[in-house]
């Protein structure tokens, strides 16, 4: 009941008034560790049908300095647009999405735990909005454009509340932070975001008194494909190993199906050694489709229960080189799968058919061969 409370709170303080909730979605705790650590969850999310919130703690207790020494780490988790990598999406520009970053700088010695018996007055963990890697506070620019980006408030954490300046609201944080992301689009291609951090909002300074708060709720506006975000996280770090934890993940929106995007497009060859590929719509037989292995895909990963072609579900497979009596043997065994040519949606075939299907892991694949329609021989 708390953890309710808390969260209605949050949502509460950053828009004003109580939310309308969506159903939301839940997912396991995701813990990075290494050097370089990265991921994603296979849904995907249409800004424009409506906002989408993302709640989750961050631990940050994982990452280490070595004190006095040279290692360093930073985490991320937002949203980003299809063919993007899960560890900035994009550098210095923006155009992929948005993302809470996390001590984003190249500063040491931020978040190491102190010294046993000689605390410092370090602020321990910095926490921003980021719409491409390398950027900073001076990318927020709603409710307006801060006039001195590093007058900002809930920005910098301190987890030991030693250092005598921080606000306590700020201090005594242990390095557990309960965050709140929400979005809304402006457009297909344009979005606005606001990050709350353990109920509270961003802001920044403007009149000089530190005790007041100018600008808050403090955002960003951020770019990218509105219609298909997904879900993703990522660690890095040198010189030591380090360790960040997301937990008590709830992602509230409205899926969506994956874009046709070209970094999901795998080889297909529908009736391998026939050209051109003509399929008769009144034939009774089967049409086979090859989804062809390269060098750097594996069709045998694919899921055949999750496969349609112009439509339709396979009724069997196998795994077979079809180059091998057709073209150069490459060695490389492609999944055939077999459609019923009748169960074909014809309406979905113009000089060309698509193949849908997902990974064994989740992952989107699709792929597209010509065909021509051809009626019964008399």
């Amino acid at each position: 009941m708390k953890k309710i409370l808390y969260f209605v709170f949050g949502f509460t303080l950053v828009f004003g008034i109580m939310p309308d909730w969506a159903p939301a979605k839940t997912y396991a705790d995701v813990t990075l560790s290494g050097g370089f650590q990265s991921g994603h969850f296979s849904d995907w999310w249409d800004l424009t049908a409506g906002d989408i919130t993302l709640t989750f703690t961050y631990d940050a207790n994982g990452l280490v300095d070595d004190f006095g020494g040279s290692a360093h780490a930073w985490a991320e988790f937002g949203v980003r647009g299809a063919c993007y990598g899960d560890f900035n999406p994009t550098w210095l520009v923006e155009g992929a999405g948005v993302w809470l970053a996390t001590d984003y700088d190249w500063t040491q010695n931020t978040f190491d735990p102190d010294p046993v018996g000689s605390p410092t007055l370090d602020l321990d963990d910095k926490l921003i909005l980021q719409k491409g890697g390398g950027k900073g506070e001076g990318d927020y620019n709603l409710p307006s454009t801060p006039p001195n980006p590093g007058a900002n408030h809930r920005v910098w954490w301190d987890r030991d509340g030693v250092d005598p300046w921080q606000n306590p609201a700020t201090a005594n944080t242990g390095g557990i932070y309960q965050i709140i992301l929400k979005l809304h689009a402006t457009s297909d291609t344009a979005g606005t975001a606001y990050m709350n951090i353990r109920g509270l909002d961003q802001g920044f300074e403007i009149d000089g008194n530190w005790n007041t708060i100018e600008l808050t709720p403090a955002g960003m506006t951020f770019t990218g494909d509105m219609k298909h975000l997904q879900v993703f996280y990522g660690l890095y770090g040198n010189g030591a190993t380090h360790t960040v934890a997301f937990k008590d993940i709830n992602v509230s929106g409205t899926s969506t199906t994956p874009p046709m995007a070209p970094c999901f497009e795998r080889p297909i060859d529908i009736k391998p050694c026939s050209d051109p590929n003509a399929i008769n719509p009144r034939s009774k037989g089967l049409v086979p489709v090859a989804i062809l292995s390269t060098t750097g895909f594996y069709a045998g990963n694919v899921d055949p229960a999750t496969v349609t072609f112009a439509g339709a579900s396979p009724v069997r497979w196998t795994m077979e080189d079809v180059g091998y009596d057709c073209y150069a043997n490459d060695g490389l065994e492609d999944l055939l799968l077999f459609f019923k040519t009748e169960e074909l949606d014809y309406s979905k075939i113009n000089g060309g058919a698509y193949l849908q299907g997902y990974t064994l892991t989740g992952e989107f694949i699709w792929g597209k061969d010509s065909v021509k329609i051809v009626p019964k021989s008399k």
